[in-house]
């Protein structure tokens, strides 16, 4: 069979179960609503460990009382409102709220440090402009900070003046499928992020992928999620494990980046039966294993999913090896692609056989070919297998011109289904530069194999030096291993010319100079072409999305315009 566009897919499209007909509701507050006559609830898990449950009932009631307190403060059925604050029990039942008022929830990411504080305003400001939000709930420790410096166009609530209003008289459940549900901001690697708009049925209907795929059911199901509200991941789960009615247990970005351990320790105590992580997570929880053994169980864990950034082997096998003594099962890994244009799932990997590795020439790949090389030899590149397409989902892999490209051949990834976007949130040419008959082209660099698709970069942020296209992830990765340390890695060309730049950040009490040194020499004997500077920068310098995955185009931009701390720089 082939696709519009002529192209073959990697997978014929399976019949899919509506949510009608997996959660007897079409919108997410009803299925609020009915899970409140479940037993089962949220946990909260706090920096120190400690457990705080929230049940769906409590989640219901709460939600209505929001929903109430919104209505009579002005907020319409469609009103975009904005949550800016961190994972809590107050921001769940705002959350919910605002669906239950019919409104639209747009979950932005609050201010974490005093650095950038002026940028992070900034943009905080153009995203309500953006979204055109009637309304700002945000934390109660920010209530007078984002007062003084957004509340003159627009209400500001805190999450405490609406979680402890009294009275309980939302407005009437308007079940339409077809409603916004939510606009979702994407991570904005290689630029600004622009909001991607989902309706209900959409959300909801990839909610479903996700119950059946993590296997989200029966009273023993518990999916853990350390994953920010303000990100699909953390999102998707948390609507997801409502819908299915199974516990679910939170924590907080910030909780489990100050304590890798802690998201290890709830996976124990809670005795989780998934996960759902960027790929970072697993080689941090795999370090704590190691260096701090203690009393684990992981037996119950059924999929561990690995998305939102690239899939490394080194993180994966590491957890594996770690995990394995406390129970873990090889099998549990399991590699996923996604994207917010998409809702979220694309594919998923199997859940009965280990994740599978493709070992690739790297200079033929950089050539657009995916030649098989054997594990571990020089020149190669492995990349994960990230599976096949979820229920309901077609994939075609194409190239320049929409055509279709065979087996082992890298072109855009182009996905359509029933959780594809509306589009972007008033922006028609953006969102019609990304569809094609049909087809929404992902700006995702993959190809097909026998075990499914793989993804190997991304157009944008790919590299052309001498007419050959260089991917950043390698650069990144080789960096990483040559100052024998996880630091965080930054590769771009210098825009309008060829020129590749590769910045890293200083190892803890290195001379940044030798830093630059041992970088370069590594890139020029493991990798064909090496870049034309290698830059030294101090730590947390670098940012990164709220998934984990590195900020290229702001890095770069950084350098351009002069404003990046460069501690040394090497000229090849």
């Amino acid at each position: 069979m082939s696709t519009a566009t002529g192209a073959p897919e990697v997978a014929m499209t399976d019949d899919y179960t509506t949510p009608e007909d997996h959660f007897g509701a079409v919108t997410i507050p009803e299925v609020v609503e009915a899970a409140a006559g479940s037993s089962r609830g949220i946990v909260l898990v706090d920096g120190h460990g400690q457990d705080s449950p929230l049940p769906y009932r409590v989640v219901a009631a709460g939600a209505r009382r929001v929903a109430t307190a919104l209505a009579e403060r002005g907020v319409q059925p469609g009103d975009r409102v904005a949550l800016v604050s961190s994972t809590s029990a107050r921001l769940l039942l705002c959350l919910f709220g605002v669906w239950r008022a019919g409104a639209v929830p747009v979950v932005l990411a609050p201010p974490h440090r005093l650095a950038g504080l002026a940028d992070l305003v900034a943009d905080l400001r153009r995203r309500l402009d953006h979204a055109d939000a009637r309304a700002v709930i945000v934390a109660d420790a920010f209530g007078g900070f984002i007062r003084k410096r957004v509340g003159s166009q627009r209400s500001i609530m805190t999450c405490g003046e609406l979680v402890t209003a009294r009275r309980d008289a939302p407005p009437v459940l308007d079940p339409d499928p077809d409603a916004l549900a939510c606009l979702q901001f994407t991570s904005g690697t290689t630029g600004a992020s622009r909001a991607v708009a989902l309706s209900h049925r959409q959300f909801l209907t990839n909610a479903v992928v996700c119950s059946q795929r993590l296997m989200l059911d029966g009273d023993d199901s518990v999916h853990v999620s350390w994953a920010p509200l303000y990100h699909d991941l953390g999102l998707m789960a948390t609507v997801a494990c409502t819908a299915a009615r199974i516990t679910l247990v939170l924590q907080a970005p910030e909780t489990f980046l100050a304590a890798p351990d802690s998201w290890v320790d709830a996976l124990s105590r809670h005795r989780a039966t998934s996960t759902v992580t960027p790929n970072f997570a697993y080689g941090l929880a795999a370090r704590s294993m190691q260096t701090r053994p203690r009393p684990l169980d992981l037996s119950r864990l059924r999929v561990c999913g690995d998305g939102s950034e690239p899939t490394r082997a080194a993180e994966v096998r590491a957890f594996v090896e770690a995990g394995g003594r406390y129970g873990l099962r090889p099998e549990a890994m399991t590699a996923m692609y996604g994207l917010a244009e998409a809702t979220l799932s694309v594919t998923m990997g199997s859940r009965t056989e280990r994740l599978h590795w493709d070992h690739v020439e790297r200079d033929a790949l950089a050539g657009g070919r995916a030649v098989p090389s054997a594990e571990g030899a020089p020149g190669t590149r492995t990349l994960a297998v990230c599976g096949t397409a979820v229920p309901g989902v077609e994939i075609a892999v194409t190239d320049e011109h929409g055509r279709p490209v065979a087996d082992r051949v890298v072109g855009e990834v182009c996905v359509r289904g029933p959780s594809v976007m509306i589009g972007y949130w008033r922006d028609p040419e953006a969102t019609a530069a990304v569809f094609r008959d049909g087809w929404l082209r992902t700006g995702d660099l993959g190809y097909r194999m026998e075990r499914g698709l793989v993804i190997c970069g991304r157009l944008k942020n790919m590299i052309i030096v001498g007419g050959a296209n260089l991917y950043p992830e390698d650069y990144e990765v080789v960096a990483g291993q040559a100052v024998g340390a996880e630091v965080i890695c930054a590769a771009f060309a210098v825009p309008e010319t060829e020129r590749m730049i590769i910045v890293v950040e200083q190892v803890a009490g290195s001379d940044p100079a030798e830093v630059a040194k041992q970088v370069m020499e590594r890139l020029q004997a493991d990798l064909r072409h090496a870049p034309d500077r290698v830059v030294v920068v101090r730590r947390n310098t670098i940012r990164r999305t709220s998934s984990g995955k590195v900020q290229r185009g702001r890095c770069r931009d950084g350098y351009v315009d002069g404003t990046l701390p460069v501690l040394a720089e090497l000229v090849r």
